[in-house]
């Protein structure tokens, strides 16, 4: 299976179940690997037959703006519910990191791997 990979991809979310964590919205850095079926775009040229990365970047922009989630694994499950659903990828790896967030350490976070609801 070939895959679309979107690596270092860093936007602001409101994530946290701490009073302080609610106070504003945090920097989260994701990496997403989607599974794309066959090899119809490397023969075609048409970006019709993979899925669009910008496209799955502007979403997840505009959904972490709008949403609050008190888990990461929560806000991971419901991106990868909009990679498989809406965009149809067959499965998704989606991982999601708090930077900075613990003393000592870089980043912590989750990594979940979703395949699409009756996929093969």
């Amino acid at each position: 299976m070939d895959t679309i990979f979107i690596r270092e991809f860093r936007v602001d979310a409101w994530v946290g179940i701490y009073d302080w964590e609610k106070l504003r919205p945090q920097t989260l850095e994701l990496e997403v690997e989607i599974g794309i079926p066959g090899d119809a775009a490397g023969k075609s040229d048409d970006i019709r037959d993979t899925v669009h990365y910008g496209q799955v970047v502007e979403r997840f922009t505009a959904e972490l703006s709008e949403h609050r989630f008190g888990l990461l694994e929560a806000l991971a499950e419901h991106l990868a519910r909009i990679v498989t659903e809406e965009f149809r990828a067959p499965w998704v790896r989606l991982s999601v990191a708090k930077i900075g967030h613990i003393r000592n350490v870089r980043k912590v976070g989750v990594t979940i791997e979703r395949p699409r609801k009756g996929a093969a």
